[in-house]
């Protein structure tokens, strides 16, 4: 995989209910972007993001998983995260990691509470947002209905980008807002060609464009006068004020599609490289250890080596990873790394970034972008890595406190050993599982988020 500079790289959790089709969206940008061949199904349990037997099993995500997608020479690090709140230890980890953040709602089933959740996450966090809407194949789809609801939730700063076409009860293109222009798919395919605007469209792009133009209005004062004036903006007015806007969370893009198909993927990775931030028009906090106060750091790649862990992941056949954001400076295999918050060295031999649960060499990786570190056992969620000397320790991801227990015992004596260090990696994994010794009752208790997710412990 190629080095990219900084300006290059957008860092883009995928947010949302259990079930929108978050998987199924990174599994079709992975296919458009020509990653893979042909796409996998969730169903069929051969998906890059859910490569975990629990997963494969239970047909839903249980951790958060990176996918770094190379298109038009950007890398897009794309965090597929579980939408099920048992996991959303998994979810606030990624947000910690990203620059952006896109919340998948499925078309059927409109907007849940896992939308809501994955809105107050972003608020929190300052991050830009999209919405996708997939699912656009199926009959009871209703994209009007879920702007609606948006709007009523969100307010007028949502604004759709893509209106879509359907003829006898099938999703067969959509409306660029923006170009005001038609695009129709060629068959069941991702490809498009340009077309005219469909006559049974007219009013609903008229109104949708009026609410994308409003959108734009509210900005700034200047063009807030002239909305009311009944002026018109220009094409090129009109897009920069969107790639200037829905950078600062001023204005929220909705787009849709079809993840079956991979339709709707290919405008989704032009949007994401247009529109998000790179991490140069971010910062990362952290304190300072000379003083004592919280800083805000900018990703500088001409700057000493520092970087951040974010999450660990450990798996019986591809072993530990400490998944990182590296934050100034580049970071390169064969390199001394000290540990800020344990105060140790350590030798790192090869640097990876992952791809599910395939890892690949790099050679190098920037300010900004996202890779692994494998085999280093002193390292944890959370640690700041650097060049010996660094001053700042990053700020730790902030997870929710578990709140359900079950008590639990070994089945055969003499394994409580066996249980306690396999307990020891399921909770380096996932800052929300702890086990409690409970005293009083003589009992080994272990907690979590929910039901869901001690049972997958357990398993």
């Amino acid at each position: 995989m190629n080095v990219y500079e900084t300006d290059k790289i957008r860092n883009v959790v995928l947010l949302g209910h259990g079930g929108a089709g978050k998987t199924t969206l990174t599994e079709a940008m992975a296919f458009v972007s020509g990653i893979t061949k042909r796409m996998g199904k969730v169903t069929d349990g051969n998906t890059i993001s859910d490569f975990d037997k629990e997963e494969t099993k239970r047909q839903f995500s249980i951790s958060t998983s990176l996918i770094p997608i190379e298109w038009e020479g950007y890398k897009m690090n794309v965090l597929d995260t579980p939408g099920y709140f048992d996991f959303v230890g998994e979810a606030e980890e990624a947000v910690a990691a990203a620059d952006a953040a896109v919340i998948v709602i499925n078309g059927k089933a409109g907007v849940e509470v896992g939308t809501e959740k994955a809105w107050e996450l972003c608020e929190k966090n300052r991050l830009p947002v999209m919405f996708f809407v997939t699912g656009m194949d199926d009959d009871h789809a209703s994209f009007k209905n879920i702007m609606l609801v948006l709007n009523e939730k969100f307010g007028r700063k949502v604004a759709p980008f893509y209106v879509p076409m359907r003829e006898n009860e099938k999703f067969v293109g959509y409306v660029n807002l923006v170009k005001m222009k038609g695009r129709r798919f060629v068959g069941e395919t991702s490809e498009f060609e340009e077309c005219e605007i469909p006559d049974y469209l007219e009013h609903h792009v008229s109104v949708s464009y009026d609410s994308l133009i409003e959108a734009v209005a509210e900005t700034s004062e200047e063009f807030m006068e002239r909305y009311f004036e009944g002026d018109t903006f220009t094409y090129e007015e009109i897009s920069e004020a969107l790639r200037t806007h829905v950078m600062d969370g001023e204005i929220v893009p909705v787009l849709m599609g079809s993840g079956i198909n991979a339709q709707g993927a290919r405008m989704l990775l032009y949007c994401i490289s247009k529109y998000f931030p790179s991490p140069l028009q971010r910062s990362v906090y952290g304190k300072d250890l000379s003083n004592g106060e919280i800083v805000p750091v900018e990703y500088d790649s001409s700057k000493y080596m520092s970087a951040k862990v974010f999450k660990t992941l450990v798996d019986p056949f591809i072993g530990k990873y400490s998944l990182i954001k590296v934050c100034t400076g580049s970071l390169k295999p064969d390199t001394t790394i000290y540990n800020v918050n344990k105060e140790t060295e350590e030798k790192l031999s090869k640097l990876y970034v992952l791809r599910g649960k395939e890892a690949i060499e790099v050679s190098e990786l920037k300010a900004g972008d996202i890779g692994a570190v494998a085999k280093i056992n002193n390292i944890s969620t959370g640690d700041t890595i650097a060049l010996k000397g660094a001053q700042v320790v990053y700020d730790r991801p902030e997870v929710s406190v578990p709140y359900t227990s079950m008590a639990y015992k070994a089945v055969n004596k003499g394994d409580e050993d066996k249980i306690a260090t396999a307990l020891a990696k399921l909770m380096d994994e996932d800052l929300t599982l702890k086990s409690v010794i409970d005293s009083e009752n003589r009992q080994t208790l272990l907690y979590g988020i929910g039901d869901q997710q001690l049972e997958d412990a357990v398993s």
